[in-house]
């Protein structure tokens, strides 16, 4: 029979890896949770870091998987990732959010102002930005 790791008094039933008192069952929780497991010095976890930079946590991890923060590590026990805190968020590139805006022109306005951006010597899309933002074209 074996006999409960943390009091040392009650037996275990079948898989249990702990008795059923309150506080051995306690003791088991705390040993692996949050309040056990510390940052090492210089690190931050990702639900802090990315409570520091505004993402989510889930981003952070991602990026931990793929290598896009230098130093971070996952811990073997509660698998937790932990973040340098000098390491720096990537920035997302070829990813544009800009809306698209829909010009509604006949076709004689469309000719004018391809006329008149070809005559300022830029793009059709260019001048029209220009145009927008009322700048000297």
């Amino acid at each position: 029979m074996r006999i409960c790791p943390i009091c040392g008094k009650n037996p275990l039933k079948g898989r249990q890896r702990v008795c059923d008192s309150v506080i051995c069952r306690e003791e088991m929780r705390k040993s692996w949770y949050e309040e056990k497991i510390v940052a090492p010095e210089g690190y931050l976890r990702a639900s802090e870091f990315a409570k520091k930079y505004g993402i989510t946590p889930q981003a952070v991890t991602k990026n931990c998987r793929a290598g896009k923060y230098p130093g971070a590590f996952q811990d073997p026990k509660s698998g937790w990732w932990f973040v340098p805190e000098s390491a720096k968020v990537p920035i997302r590139q070829g990813i544009s959010r800009r809306k698209k805006r829909i010009i509604y022109a006949t076709d004689k306005e469309w000719e004018k102002i391809t006329e008149a951006a070809v005559r300022a010597g830029y793009k059709t899309s260019e001048f029209l930005i220009k145009k927008a933002l009322d700048k000297k074209v």
